[in-house]
């Protein structure tokens, strides 16, 4: 069994296609915070001006801009 590291890129277009999953499903913000946490190390890994790391910060504008518009929804269960 071969196991991928946290920085294989492979794991990161994972990461990336988790994240923009999220934001469809309905989580804005949840998306903006995953593609934060993404940018760090894709860059590290393919580069500032790889098409994958720029892909990454435009998701990141596009969903952070989609959460300020969004209102938060909370379910009270109580």
């Amino acid at each position: 069994m071969r196991v991928l590291g946290a920085d294989h890129p492979a794991t990161l277009t994972t990461r990336n296609n988790l994240a923009s999953w999220r934001g469809r499903a309905g989580d804005a913000a949840g998306a903006a915070q995953a593609f934060a946490d993404l940018l760090e190390p894709m860059v590290r890994v393919l580069g500032e001006d790889h098409p994958h790391a720029r892909m990454v910060r435009h998701s990141l504008d596009r969903w952070r801009k989609e959460a300020e518009r969004t209102p938060d929804v909370r379910i009270d269960r109580s």
